[in-house]
């Protein structure tokens, strides 16, 4: 059987979904309603814009952040009307409304563009590794795994103070990152509520001003160590440092070594949200888990898997238990799901205890 043949039942019954997981991220109860074209007919003028072809006026509007269309929409009835007749516009308000929520409320959507936001929402894969990425990261309006959100330094925020120490800035170069007020509420895989709204920057934007002060990568890390005090210049520094400025966009991280030097995040999850994908008109995905990844970890913490199997499924130098507790966290589209069950150890074995029970369940002749 292949993947395109796999059919839809099959994949109900392998797959589910981690409301656990999905809400350790950015909640929004109640996303805005799309505005509806105004079906008003009196005369309406956008100034000297009327003279703008319909084409080109669509052009500069996806090049504006949504909080400018929404402003260009309520100059006139017709300005509104084009509005809702943008491509950009109407999917996301239609498919991912708690996005644009999520954004106003941590005031980042001044930063990102129709066309940033609308091309996320068309894609499916995480921008820093092969997977399929279920949240949008809300600093650079990318989509990203629960990996990449786990493990990359890249990945996270944190406070201007902490991006001041980091990578040795100044106040005053600081002040020119964009920053995100959280929004208080339950984050995390420990499920902790926060009634505070932090200020935050992303560690990319942090990462990016300090290149574009130190230069290379490497006269970075040498420049801001140089600037630490003496006891601070240590390996675990310079080891947290090459995490970051070498972060790769290629690699599968749940499939390399531990290196340890994440460190533990603070704010996780305040800046990502579940977030669709449209890569086809008429199909929308909001992530599938493998229960058969699920069933291969529990029974792996019970000891009843093979050691050669494990050893196939994980690199030698990796930690069994960190790589596989990293596959129940992945999550698929409908088409990467169906190619992995074919290979799942877990899913098989769940399809083989499946079968058997249907075959016991048949009465004899």
């Amino acid at each position: 059987m292949s993947y395109q043949d796999v059919p839809a039942d099959l994949l109900s019954r392998l797959s589910h979904r981690l409301r656990d997981q999905l809400y350790s991220m950015i909640t929004i109860p109640d996303p805005p309603n799309p505005m509806e074209p105004s079906l008003q007919s009196r005369a309406s003028s956008l100034g000297t814009l009327d003279r703008l072809p319909v084409e080109l006026l669509y052009e500069v509007l996806m090049s504006l952040d949504f909080q400018s269309s929404i402003s260009f929409s309520r100059a006139s009835i017709q300005g509104k009307n084009i509005v809702c007749s943008l491509p950009a516009y109407r999917d996301v308000m239609k498919h991912a409304p708690h996005a644009l929520a999520a954004l106003s409320r941590t005031k980042l959507l001044h930063f990102h563009s129709a066309s940033d936001l609308h091309n996320a929402l068309r894609n499916e894969r995480c921008a820093t590794c092969p997977e399929y990425g279920v949240y949008l990261f809300l600093p650079t309006c990318e989509r990203c795994c629960w990996q990449c959100l786990r493990s990359k330094p890249t990945r996270r925020v944190v406070s201007p103070t902490a991006a001041t120490k980091t990578f040795a800035l100044s106040p005053k170069m600081v002040r020119q990152l964009p920053v995100m007020f959280s929004i208080p509420g339950t984050y995390g895989v420990a499920c902790k509520p926060t009634q505070k709204s932090y200020r935050l920057v992303s560690v990319t934007a942090a990462k990016e001003l300090a290149m574009s002060i130190y230069g290379s990568p490497g006269d970075a890390i040498e420049a801001i160590i140089r600037r630490r005090p003496p006891n601070e210049r240590t390996e675990s520094t310079a080891r947290s440092l090459r995490a970051i400025f070498s972060d790769f966009a290629c690699l599968d991280s749940l499939m390399v070594p531990d290196q340890g030097n994440t460190g533990v995040d603070r704010y996780f999850g305040m800046a990502s949200i579940p977030f669709p994908s449209l890569t086809t008109p008429d199909i929308l995905e909001h992530g599938l888990w493998c229960k058969g990844c699920e069933w291969t970890f529990n029974q792996h913490r019970g000891r009843r898997i093979p050691a050669y199997v494990i050893a196939n499924m994980v690199p030698a130098d990796c930690d069994p238990d960190r790589v596989l507790l990293g596959m129940v966290r992945r999550a698929y589209s409908s088409v990467r799901l169906s190619a992995h069950i074919q290979h799942c150890y877990g899913a098989q074995q769940l399809l083989a205890s499946q079968m058997c029970k249907k075959v016991e369940r048949v009465p004899s002749p």
